[in-house]
């Protein structure tokens, strides 16, 4: 297992983690008050958690909770009950009370067993209720709610508006099945009920979708804190996801079975590259099954970064992880200097020493991007036989990528040693996520490769082979001139040998506006020699002049389907 280890938070994975003290070069008397300070803060938080009083509405933080958990390998049905008592375990056994708490995607149910789901207008507590009316999963859920007074979501196959039926190609014809996640608050009543917007791939064959994501998604706490959720998919389109953020939600849960992808799209990488860029909070509950490349769970602060984060190669493993989270107001500046994260990898890289095999992570079954197969790139040349920087620029269609790039060699490394090779890359056009699904998509980046040619680029050395690194790399500029034609989300990614991002305190990001592009720049603040990617990625949202991502007439319908042919085509050609 990997992961990025908090900061001097004062709980991790329900035990309360002890406090180390910073380095103060000042008189005593300040290290008094700063200790002070610091006894009168988390004396306040671990008094609410441990006694498992509500965090009040005035404080500058909550404590959220995420939960890593085992896909389904046998019936859903069959094993439903015995999930929901796990998920009553990882709730009671917990030290330490949060507010809320996310599970994951797909963990429950199935399309072949549909739930019904209480609508929040019904204002229902659905504990102990009859089977008739509701499901157990909907009635145990409540009960761990309304008993342990938490938030908890969790995501359920839903039917809707419809006569139950044995037969289940009946309820997928005549009935309405979501992928949806439910909402119970601290008395265990079901307070929001979000049916997923985006579908890909065979989800089309089994799910229906919401037709108004951003009303369902939202909710407001007693905690003073209102949240926007979403699931799987999501993230990456402008609805609901990127909607919420323009109308200033901060906080966001996300129940995941994301399947990790290099170079861009690997769990964590994306899920602080997409909390750093909107600068909110994200809480990550993910589903492990590592051998089908899913795994990935986490709590992310903004532009603070990671407070937990882990993969996993670990197929049944469950867990419940906590942090306190701050709160985005004026006042959440001081908890995070109190409690400063501190970012590092578990087992970090010294920066100016010469590396020898590198530690990695392989336990997660990581897939290919094919776009990659249509940017243009070149090899990273070796600049360490030279007397100054590389300076490069690359040019895909009207994006132009700059590159600054000064690195040493690694003594250790020989002819003999396995080490990764790097290409410069440059693309903005029409591509797709995960392989499936149309978009618009502009990169500058730097990424490993196995070998000289580019079909060797987002693959990693497996495990058992020692790697040796070829290069340190001192400092890594990266620049590019940004259409603002159409909306997009501009966002530094980074992942290194652990499948980990890197720490926000590692790289500086800026963005200038100019009337029609927008300059990106994307800098290394600290050696490394064990990158994977170092980039910038720009997601251009497509309308539906250009993809009809929901099928609304026929005519969109078609051209949607051959540009997607197009593309694949054009992926194949290329191959």
């Amino acid at each position: 297992m990997t992961g990025v280890v908090p900061g001097e938070f004062p709980f991790q994975n329900t035990d309360i983690q002890r406090l180390d003290v910073f380095r103060i070069a000042t008189p005593k008397m300040w290290l008094y008050k700063f200790l002070f300070c610091l006894y009168l803060v988390c004396n306040s938080i671990h008094y609410a958690a441990v006694s498992g009083e509500p965090t009040p509405p005035d404080a500058d933080y909550y404590i959220g909770a995420v939960v890593e958990f085992p896909a389904r390998t046998v019936n859903a049905a069959a094993s439903t009950q015995q999930r929901l008592r796990q998920f009553g375990v990882l709730l009671e056994s917990s030290a330490i009370r949060p507010d809320i708490v996310v599970f994951p995607e797909d963990v429950l149910n199935d399309h072949d067993t549909p739930i019904v789901v209480p609508a929040p207008s019904d204002d229902v507590i659905t504990c102990n209720a009859d089977d008739a009316h509701y499901n157990y999963i909907i009635s145990r859920m409540s009960c761990y709610a309304r008993s342990l007074g938490l938030y908890v979501l969790i995501n359920v196959v839903e039917v809707h508006n419809c006569t139950q039926s044995q037969n289940v190609s009946d309820l997928v014809a005549n009935c309405a099945i979501y992928n949806a996640n439910v909402v119970f608050d601290r008395h265990g009543v079901v307070i929001s009920r979000y049916r997923k917007y985006n579908l890909i791939g065979s989800e089309w064959l089994y799910f229906n979708y919401t037709s108004q994501p951003e009303e369902e998604a939202i909710f407001r706490t007693d905690f003073n804190v209102t949240f926007g959720h979403f699931t799987r998919m999501d993230l990456l389109y402008a609805r609901p996801a990127q909607t919420l953020v323009q109308r200033g939600i901060t906080d966001f849960l996300h129940p995941s079975k994301w399947q990790s992808e290099l170079p861009f799209l690997t769990a964590v990488q994306l899920h602080q590259s997409w909390a750093f860029s909107n600068n909110v909070n994200l809480l990550v509950a993910g589903t492990n099954d590592p051998s089908r490349g899913r795994s990935g769970t986490g709590i992310y602060a903004g532009r603070y970064g990671v407070l937990i984060a882990t993969m996993t190669s670990v197929e049944k493993q469950s867990k419940l992880h906590l942090s306190v989270i701050p709160k985005h107001n004026v006042s959440s500046e001081k908890v995070l200097k109190i409690f400063k994260p501190r970012q590092r990898n578990l087992k970090a890289q010294l920066n100016n020493n010469n590396q020898s095999v590198l530690e990695r992570f392989t336990g997660v079954v990581v897939t290919r991007d094919n776009n990659i197969d249509l940017y243009v790139t070149q090899p990273l040349v070796d600049a360490t036989q030279t007397s100054g920087p590389l300076q490069q620029q690359l040019c895909h269609n009207d994006l132009c990528c700059n590159f600054h790039i000064e690195m040493h060699a690694n003594t250790l490394a020989t002819a003999s040693t396995v080490s990764y090779y790097y290409r410069l890359a440059a693309f903005h056009d029409m591509g797709t996520f995960l392989n499936t699904e149309p978009d618009e998509l502009a990169v500058c980046a730097i990424f490993a490769c196995t070998g000289d040619h580019l079909y060797t680029c987002g693959r990693i050395y497996e495990e058992g082979v020692q790697v040796v690194p070829r290069y340190i790399f001192d400092i890594i500029r990266i620049s590019g001139n940004f259409t603002r034609q159409r909306p997009s989300l501009l966002a530094p990614t980074s992942v290194d040998n652990l499948l980990m991002p890197l720490p926000v305190d590692e790289f500086e990001w800026q963005l200038q506006a100019h009337s029609n592009f927008t300059l990106a720049n994307l800098t290394l603040l600290q050696p490394r020699s064990d990158l994977l990617t170092f980039g910038i990625y720009g997601n251009y949202f497509l309308n539906d002049t250009i993809y009809d991502h929901h099928h609304q007439n026929d005519a969109t319908t078609l051209s949607s389907t051959l540009l997607l042919i197009l593309i694949l085509l054009h992926l194949q050609v290329n191959l």
